[in-house]
């Protein structure tokens, strides 16, 4: 699989590898009598810019108050109405790989030049603006009082929600490579859960950032650093008890939320959040399998290899299916009780840059690398 890296030199500059990547194969269309799903289009709108897409870097976009919120590539923060119609634009000091947040009316977004915004949803005014130590590469958390992002250079940072100040920092060493993407850290009552770019998934305590527990997701090896990474990049789950956690060439394992105390590990490698639901637990890896397995047992229930070798961007659960988008720009939806895929289409060739986004009543958003959002619709064929 092609990764694109941040590399940490002596003197603490960031420099990039990225080696190129071969063309997306092609995969195997589906049998007429197996088509079980139609994918339609609804509408399609043409943004400002082109997202040119990165291994392990996925565009979030945020549904919510009437209208659809998500940021371009040349660095606007876009409001559009449910038919993809521009409300408002407004634009930020740097690029936001990860898209905004939104909560209670208002929308959070970090920049690859360090500033966490605040941003009025209704109309884009700007609330407040915080300048950081960092290239904020996480989706924003937020949590009754505070605003919560991870930071390139390690830091996991506590704003308070209503100006953005700072309230504290806590910071892990990082290895000398890293994927260009960070989770969002999850908040569950007063603690929170981080996974962090060396294998670890720490627990906080979320009024002061003291560390209550860690537990080694992944453990580096190796000959090379290549060879040795073990990004969290998937967003940490809570399930009931449980805390649930994956790692890039590691496990996919769930922690007693008290005390830390590992229940289960499977090794699995992906960089996308997983999806809980229904009372399974659907992964997509790195190597663009996908598999479901059981959250209070890490038993591996369905494993399917169709997607094998594709780069995978997003995968959600949405109605009764469960969608998987890919950088060759199709959409698959697999059947999530036994994994068999079917239904398929092929969206854009510039490819997917976002996982679909659910709106209910078996319609979803995409958005595609050359900056088009798409509204797709299942129908039973």
């Amino acid at each position: 699989m092609p990764v694109l890296l941040f590399s940490l030199s002596g003197c603490g500059m960031l420099s990039w590898f990225s080696p190129s990547r071969p063309s997306p194969k092609a995969v195997a269309p589906l049998a007429k009598q197996a088509v079980k799903v139609e994918v339609d289009t609804d509408w399609q709108a043409r943004l400002y810019g082109t997202w040119r897409l990165q291994p392990y870097e996925t565009s979030n976009i945020a549904v919510g108050e009437g209208h659809i919120y998500l940021v371009d590539a040349s660095g606007h923060l876009l409001c559009l109405d449910l038919g993809g119609k521009q409300d408002w634009m407004v634009r930020l000091d740097g690029k936001s790989a990860r898209g905004p947040t939104l909560a209670d009316g208002i929308l959070y977004v970090g920049t690859d030049s360090g500033k966490l915004y605040a941003f009025s949803a209704k109309n884009g005014r700007r609330l407040w603006v915080t300048q950081l130590d960092s290239e904020v590469l996480s989706p924003i958390t937020v949590s009754k009082e505070a605003v919560l992002a991870q930071l390139v250079n390690g830091q996991l940072v506590d704003l308070q929600r209503g100006d953005g100040k700072l309230d504290w920092t806590f910071s892990m060493n990082q290895p000398s490579l890293l994927l260009r993407t960070l989770p969002a850290p999850v908040v569950h009552g007063d603690v929170v859960y981080a996974g962090f770019a060396d294998g670890n998934l720490v627990a906080l305590n979320l009024s002061n950032g003291a560390e209550l527990w860690r537990a080694a997701v992944a453990i580096p090896h190796g000959n090379n650093e290549l060879a040795r990474m073990v990004d969290i990049a998937a967003n940490p789950i809570v399930d009931g008890d449980r805390i649930i956690a994956a790692a890039y060439q590691g496990n996919l394992a769930a922690y007693a939320r008290s005390g830390g105390s590992e229940e289960w590990s499977v090794p699995m490698s992906t960089t996308l959040t997983p999806v809980l639901a229904d009372g399974h637990l659907y992964v997509a890896l790195a190597d663009g399998r996908i598999a479901a397995v059981d959250p209070h047992s890490g038993v591996v229930l369905w494993r399917s290899d169709v997607l094998k070798g594709q780069y995978l961007t997003g995968i959600t659960h949405c109605g009764t299916d469960l969608l998987v988008s890919d950088d060759a720009g199709s959409v698959y939806v697999f059947d999530p009780r036994s994994g068999h895929r079917v239904g398929q289409s092929h969206v854009s060739s510039s490819g997917i840059q976002s996982a679909p986004v659910c709106l209910g009543q078996d319609r979803f958003l995409v958005l595609s690398g050359a900056g088009t959002l798409y509204q797709l619709h299942l129908r039973p064929h």
